[in-house]
């Protein structure tokens, strides 16, 4: 069941994230202490929209999200979204995102952004739910 995410939620949120991203495919040594940290950032921000898959009082999957002003319109920036690796492939990511849409035409906004990796499935499995390339738009990073 999809339900809106809870501030006693996030440990088991970090603990999906850090299994749903592991090392060896993303760089990054996530643990549950840090990826709880990393996610309570975005929980704790005025616009944030979060929900959860729950079975048996278990979260199985989340999704994080941000309400933005861009000029006159709203949109909603999908920050993460994770799903236990043992169930990926169950309809749960789909649902959070179906969750996310209503909300956004709920509540009128323009569209809903996301980044993701080039290289990872992720983008397979967006563009199966319905987002788009977007053209005119770069990602640029100084290190």
């Amino acid at each position: 069941m999809i339900r809106i995410m809870k501030h006693s939620d996030l440990t088991q949120c970090g603990m999906i994230y850090s299994k749903a991203f592991p090392i060896e495919h993303w760089g990054i040594d996530w643990t549950t202490e840090n990826a709880t940290e990393y996610l309570k950032d975005f929980f704790e921000q005025k616009r944030f929209v979060g929900y959860v898959y729950e079975e048996n009082n278990e979260v199985i999957g989340c999704i994080f999200a941000l309400c933005k002003i861009s000029g006159s319109r709203q949109e909603l920036y999908i920050n993460e979204m994770a799903v236990l690796p043992e169930r990926q492939g169950c309809g749960i990511g789909r649902q959070l995102l179906e969750a996310v849409k209503d909300y956004s035409k709920d509540n009128g906004l323009a569209g809903i952004v996301l980044y993701t990796s080039r290289y990872a499935p992720a983008s397979a499995f967006y563009e199966k739910n319905g987002f788009k390339l977007s053209d005119g738009t770069i990602c640029m990073y100084f290190q």
